[in-house]
């Protein structure tokens, strides 16, 4: 039998193939069938993280930011597992900077880069990088 880390990266895999085909909706149906899968104490599943990342990502592409935020904001429980290099605050910021909610996501996004070392924006959309040397008053 596979573990589930193995599983959950296979159904991830598919869900990617998906999103490439433009087939988004049918992507998030698998990413949620995948996280309801999931034991109830999914911190605790290896690379159960990376279904947040996935079905925030899809639910971004399709501009539903409202589901979004609440699929986000369930990474927060994974800090301590993730070794917390702010990959939570780094996901809701995404979304917050989305919903226009700059100052949160400037918060968010300062929160993140000083856990990481500044790791987590390396390789990311310049705007966050931007967003965190804007001054408050702009």
């Amino acid at each position: 039998m596979e573990s589930p880390s193995l599983d959950v990266m296979q159904s991830l895999r598919s869900a990617g193939a998906l999103c490439s085909g433009g087939q988004y909706e049918q992507a998030l149906t698998e990413v949620n069938d995948l996280w309801n899968g999931l034991p109830s104490n999914k911190v605790e599943v290896p690379n159960a993280y990376m279904v947040l990342e996935y079905a925030v990502a899809i639910l971004l592409h399709l501009a539903r930011l409202d589901e979004a935020r609440s699929w986000a904001e369930r990474g927060l429980a994974f800090r301590e597992k993730r070794h917390d290099l702010g990959e939570a605050e780094f996901l809701i910021a995404k979304v917050a900077y989305e919903q226009g909610d700059l100052e949160e996501a400037r918060q968010l996004l300062s929160t993140a880069s000083e856990k990481s070392g500044g790791r987590i924006l390396h390789g990311e959309d310049s705007k966050y990088r931007a967003l965190i040397r804007q001054s408050v008053g702009g």
